[in-house]
Order: structure tokens, then sequence, then C-alpha cells
């Protein structure tokens, strides 16, 4: 399908399911609430706090994508830079309560959505911005 403007409907559903996925997958679902219980001296819970709020600018991104809001995937990059950054971070100075593992297929999927994501941005925001303003200086 084309919308009226010439670009693809396509764009703007796939992009709410992908930056959603991002966040589901980078809330550590399985890890924070199934596998272990909070202990008293617990220094994690800073970090589930970073996690939660990742989480739910994700659905404010998918939110703002879907209502035809651009700075919703501007807020999309954001998180998925933010979401690669504490995957590095866990993977290599580790993160409190995470284990490392660079393998881990939750995190690898996380990864491959997160370069979808970006790949559907470029076509959909960046690459058109960035046309506008060369045609503007010609």
């Amino acid at each position: 399908m084309v919308a009226l403007d010439g670009r693809s409907t396509r764009a703007r559903p796939l992009g709410v399911a992908l930056i959603v996925i991002v966040g589901l997958l980078n809330f550590h679902v399985p890890h924070f609430l199934l596998e272990r219980a909070a202990s008293p001296g617990d220094t994690s819970t800073g970090l589930e706090l970073v996690f939660v709020a990742n989480l739910l600018c994700a659905l404010v991104a998918a939110a703002a994508i879907w209502r035809h809001r651009g700075w919703g995937w501007w807020l999309g990059l954001v998180i998925v830079g933010v979401s690669f950054a504490l995957y590095v971070a866990q993977e290599t100075v580790g993160l409190p309560g995470l284990p490392q593992s660079w393998w881990e297929p939750s995190r690898i999927v996380s990864v491959a959505v997160e370069v979808l994501f970006i790949l559907v941005a470029w076509t959909r925001v960046i690459a058109p911005q960035t046309k506008a303003r060369t045609s503007a200086r010609a």
C-alpha cells in the first residue's frame, strides 16, 4: 500500500511492532520476575528501573509512531541506542544481577530487531528528511 505522499503505509505498523518487541526483549522479564527473588542488599533495583523506563518509553514511541508523530521514530531510535548500549555494557563490564553471555538467544534476537527498526526508521524518517534538506539547499 502507498500513502498519498508516496511512502509505504506498512512502515508505521512495522515500526510500532518492532519498537514494542525491542522494549519487551530488553525488559528481561524472565530474569527479573521469574528467576530470582530480591534480596535486601540487591543493587540491581536501579537497573530494573532503567529497563522499566526503557519499556515504557518504547510504548510511548509506539503510540507516537501509530499516531503519525515524527518524534516517535526519533524516540524509538534513542531507545534502540540505549538498548544496544545496555547490551554491550552487560556483556563487557557486566550489569548487576544479569549474566554475561554474548550469545544469549533473546539478546541476539533483540539486536536483530533493533537493526530492523533502524532500517525502517531510516526509510521512513531519516532519509526523507535528508532528501528534503538537500533539495531545499539547491
